[in-house]
């Protein structure tokens, strides 16, 4: 397994969102899941893995509270102000990240996925040994459908 000891290789988690979709109070990334925030349980999923050597979260400024409250106690550098789109709050992760020395390697992970695991964190990384870019994916086990309007047009 390829390790990220020599290179640095930081984690930038995007907790942006506004979660409208959600239709919470707050965005889902400051929900609990199981009495712990969503967004502590991603980023001690990347603080915890030994490959990783920095984290790094972009937040919407509006809900520097709760990122505190979600994240209180852990050793992390102050987040980095999210924009108008994803898109635009990952280039400003990108952005604080070269400001800082650019890291060898960058993961970029969505703050409302917690449930990424230390096999598929390794996965991704060993990928980057061989590629300037990987992602994580798994295959589709559901039978997905495709829409015409209101009727099932066909199954893919």
């Amino acid at each position: 397994m390829p390790t990220c000891i020599a290179p640095s290789c930081i984690a930038l988690i995007v907790a942006g969102g506004s979660g409208q979709r959600f239709g919470a109070e707050r965005p889902k990334q400051y929900i609990d899941l199981a009495g712990k925030p969503v967004l502590r349980r991603t980023v001690e999923a990347f603080l915890g893995h030994p490959q990783v050597t920095g984290v790094r979260v972009v937040i919407d400024p509006t809900w520097r509270d709760s990122y505190d409250a979600a994240l209180s106690g852990l050793a992390l550098p102050d987040p980095v102000a999210g924009g108008a789109s994803r898109q635009d709050s990952v280039r400003n992760g990108l952005e604080a990240l070269a400001a800082d020395g650019a890291p060898d390697l960058v993961l970029i992970h969505d703050a409302a996925r917690p449930l990424i695991d230390a096999d598929t964190i390794a996965a991704v990384i060993a990928a980057l040994d061989s590629s300037p870019g990987a992602i994580a994916a798994v295959p589709v086990a559901d039978t997905l459908k495709r829409g015409s309007g209101d009727a099932i047009a066909g199954t893919v």
